[in-house]
This record gives structure tokens, sequence and C-alpha cells, in this order.
């Protein structure tokens, strides 16, 4: 079973313990959030297209992750004037685990399993794409013990000579 939904402005086709990536949204991680705007709603034999939503189908998802997505590059110029600019953002996001769907007396649970490995990769994801702390002084590298690499001579590393 899947169902189309519309939320922040767009519309996605979500399944049961799909994990899906959603503009930011005001909720906590781990919090349940519920989706009304139900546009369409299909099993293999029977599809109900609402007008414009389904009355009474929803889909329940929750909330594994928020994080800042990659860097978008942004590059304007206007030939023959050298006017060149570029810049760079990078959008926020949530990313939900869909739960469940519930539309026309019909129900799909999302497998335990699937949510388990949704939230184990998210905290994955954190844990890669959270800094660790400030970078290290050259002041607190010498009080540890942190050695600078030797230099090489420019002229040793000649064959022959």
């Amino acid at each position: 079973m899947y169902s189309v939904i519309q939320t922040s402005g767009f519309q996605y086709k979500v399944n049961a313990g799909q994990i899906l990536r959603l503009p930011l949204m005001q909720a906590e991680v781990g919090a349940t959030l519920t989706f009304d705007k139900v546009l369409l709603a299909a099993d293999g034999s029977t599809v109900q297209v609402g007008q414009p939503v389904i009355a009474g189908a929803k889909v329940s998802a929750e909330v594994v992750l928020h994080g800042k997505d990659k860097k978008v590059m942004v590059f304007r110029r206007k030939r023959r004037k050298g006017f060149r600019r570029l810049r760079g953002h990078r959008q926020n996001f949530t990313e939900v685990v869909i739960l469940g769907l519930e539309a026309g007396g019909q129900k799909t649970a999302a497998e335990p399993a699937r949510v388990e490995f949704a939230r184990k990769r998210a905290a994955a994801w954190a844990t890669r794409h959270t800094p660790s702390g400030p970078p290290i002084t050259r002041a607190e590298k010498i009080a540890q013990g942190i050695e600078k690499p030797a230099k090489v001579k420019k002229n040793s590393l000649r064959k022959g000579k």
C-alpha cells in the first residue's frame, strides 16, 4: 500500500517503513507526526483519489533526524561585464520514517526492524556530521606533545645526487 501526501508545499509518494527527507519541521527528534493531507491512497487492487484530500485518511511518521544538506553553490555572472558572484548555502532538513498508512478502513504498519534501522542510520549520520569540538591551537598541540613532521630538504629528493 502507498499514499501520496502533501506537506511543506511538496507532494511525496510514501510507503510504510520508508525514510523520507523533508524541509525543516518544528518537531523534536522522536516525536510522532500525522499527515492529514493524503491526496491518493492505493493498495494492490483499489485506488482512492481525494478531491482534493481523502476524508479520514492519515499517514503517521516519526522524526529521526534534523540536519543540514550538502552545500549548494549558486554562481551568477553577466557576460562582458566582469560581474561574477559565487554564493553557497546549506538547506536544513528533517528526516522521518513512515510508521503507518491508514485510508478507507485499511491500515498498513511499518516493520519494527525497518524503523529500528532508520533510527540507527540517523544516529550514525549525526555522529559523522557533528563537529567534535573547536580545532586545537598550536600551543595546545605543543602541550600535548604532538610533533610537527620533519622538514625535508628540497634537493634531497632528487635521484642520483
